[in-house]
């Protein structure tokens, strides 16, 4: 995996926006990459559930349309204007169906509940989501009909062409020949229809209405509808046909606050067929059937729904393919910001205002007070962990040291390019090494009357795109292998000594462990490895060079557990220190062996 997340961030596609960044940060487009990297691996699940449930309780509000302009309390039922003198009124209802009768995306109600508000009749609400008029379980329209109790009152019962079946692809099925219950397939549509209109008949002797849906983009669906009139005709029941309704179909009333998807309609959209149900079932029951009703003109066709059930898919996978790449994009930004969180410690105790260092009290008798620094190095000398505040600065607040900062994240002592898994060309640029921004930025005349070169000892060196290399034989400037550690910290040294006659001290990092560093993928034995190089320099220059030694402090880790609470306050991850551990921590080692260097 943390090779899949590397070939995503490190692709040159990606470049434009990792400069940018990195720009903005003082950083290199590397340390870009490779927190976006770490913040995948370490927070991305997290991150990627709390997405997912995002977009899930999107999906449901929208999918009910708990949050539909459509939906609001002004649109219910009790409020809607009575009908007075309903022909409705008293009279006993039946509807049975699936979501569209119950009143899936509207809160429950539907234009059974507002008739029965509206005109005093009295209506029972047979309706399941998601089920089919043909008989495939005990939730089918089939089932259920049965299952109604048979004394129920029923002066006009109505069912829903359901749009499930469409959905769900059932066989579609023909009109029978005859009207025996037990000649019905009712594994098909047309057999469960006839199924129901003649069960309907025998149990209550009343009026059978089918209603359908408006026009939306199923072929299928049309296919039902255009069945209806040969069984409409065959067993003498009515069709409440919104699929040809020219108003119920005007863009008005198809809106979202109107509909909230193509099957399902809010309280709002409830609210135009409501009217229309009301005076079909008033004929139904004055014996003159469904009053007529203006049609859709041009008539639909089987083309059309097509064309539209073919646009309607591509529409909704570009919003998926959208909603995915957001997702992704969410995921990876927010992994990045909580890896930033946590490496530059912004909600790290150690990073307290208590800890800065105007609020240090001053050494008044510090034996290097007035003395003059020059610190080199990348992230850790940046303070990247402790608000971009270098390690220099508790320095001069304290012992009244005057320090020129030279900082730049994620740069190498070795003059090198560099990138995850090493090569040419990459991201860390040669010129960007210790030696040559020194070489290029400071001479004795710019920068006159130096006591000191502070040099951090980069983790990055570790990442194993650069040699290590071995202390040379050499004392002079031009004969060290610059494109190694140890020979770029020779030539940081020899230049030091030629221009400004000082010593150069070395400051190497505390314990890390290999799974600790995701961001950058440092590693141990070969960080273990500079640290010893670093000695046998100690050996080689004597007083021209200075190392302190971290890594193996043994005191200072007394009471100190990697990776515990105590050294989380002192260091934002495994490399960067917080202002608590450069103060407390690492601090008073660095100003011991300031002392004894300098005074």
């Amino acid at each position: 995996m943390l090779e899949f997340w590397r070939a995503i961030f490190y692709s040159p596609v990606l470049d434009p926006i990792f400069a940018a960044v990195a720009s903005a940060m003082n950083v290199s487009k590397q340390v870009c990459k490779e927190y976006c990297t770490s913040g995948v691996m370490m927070y991305g699940p997290t991150v990627a559930v709390i997405v997912i449930a995002v977009i899930v309780l999107l999906f449901l509000v929208r999918l009910f349309g708990w949050l539909n302009s459509g939906n609001l309390s002004k649109y219910n039922p009790d409020k809607m204007d009575k009908v007075p003198n309903s022909p409705l009124k008293g009279k006993h209802f039946i509807f049975l169906g699936s979501s569209v009768t119950k009143g899936f995306a509207a809160y429950g109600k539907s234009f059974a509940d507002m008739i029965a508000a509206r005109t005093g009749a009295v209506c029972v609400k047979e309706a399941v989501s998601g089920t089919t008029l043909a008989d495939n379980g005990g939730k089918s329209y089939v089932a259920r009909l049965k299952a109604l109790d048979k004394n129920t009152p029923c002066d006009v019962f109505v069912c829903q062409l359901s749009t499930n079946d469409a959905t769900k692809k059932v066989p579609l099925g023909s009109v029978s020949e005859g009207k025996d219950l037990s000649g019905f397939d009712t594994k098909t549509v047309c057999g469960a229809i006839e199924y129901i209109i003649a069960y309907a008949k025998q149990t209550w002797n009343c009026p059978v209405v089918f209603y359908t849906n408006p026009q939306y983009a199923s072929p299928a669906y049309k296919a039902m509808v255009d069945v209806m009139p040969k069984i409409a005709a065959k067993w003498d029941v009515q069709v409440i046909d919104l699929w040809h309704d020219k108003a119920v179909n005007e863009k008005e009333n198809k809106k979202h606050s109107c509909m909230n998807d193509q099957i399902h309609p809010t309280k709002k959209g409830y609210r135009v067929w409501t009217p229309v149900f009301e005076a079909a079932l008033a004929g139904v029951l004055a014996g003159k059937g469904v009053p007529a009703r203006q049609a859709v003109s041009p008539a639909v066709t089987d083309a059309d729904v097509a064309k539209q059930k073919s646009s309607r898919t591509v529409r909704k996978v570009v919003s998926w393919i959208v909603v995915a790449v957001l997702a992704i994009l969410v995921v990876v930004g927010g992994s990045t910001v909580q890896q930033l969180i946590s490496v530059k410690g912004l909600q790290n105790e150690g990073n307290s205002e208590q800890y800065n260092p105007e609020n240090q009290a001053a050494n008044p008798d510090s034996p290097i007070q007035g003395k003059k620094l020059l610190w080199l190095g990348s992230s850790v000398f940046q303070g990247f962990g402790a608000g971009n505040t270098s390690p220099a600065e508790w320095i001069d607040a304290i012992d009244g040291t005057q320090s020129v900062i030279e900082v730049q994240g994620g740069t190498f002592l070795a003059t090198v390019d560099g990138e995850v898994g090493g090569g040419a060309g990459g991201d860390i640029s040669a010129d960007s090494s210790y030696i040559n921004r020194l070489r290029n930025n400071y001479n004795a005349e710019n920068t006159p009357d130096l006591d000191l070169v502070v040099v951090q000892l980069s983790t990055n060196d570790s990442k194993g795109q650069c040699e290590i290399g071995e202390v040379s034989d050499s004392f002079d400037q031009g004969t060290y292998d610059e494109s190694t550690t140890i020979g770029s910290l020779e030539a940081i040294i020899s230049y030091a000594r030629d221009t400004w006659d000082v010593p150069v001290f070395v400051i190497g990092g505390t314990q890390f462990q290999d799974e600790m560093t995701y961001s950058g993928g440092q590693s141990a034995d070969l960080y273990l490895d500079m640290i010893d190089k670093c000695h046998q320099l100690e050996e080689k220059w004597g007083d021209q060079f200075y190392f302190l030694d971290l890594w193996h402090n043994d005191v200072m880790y007394e009471g100190v557990e990697t990776g515990g609470d105590l050294w989380r306050s002192y260091m934002s991850d495994a490399i960067h220190p917080t202002r608590k551990g450069y103060l407390q921590w690492w601090g008073p080692y660095i100003e011991a062996e300031l002392y004894e260097i300098l005074a």
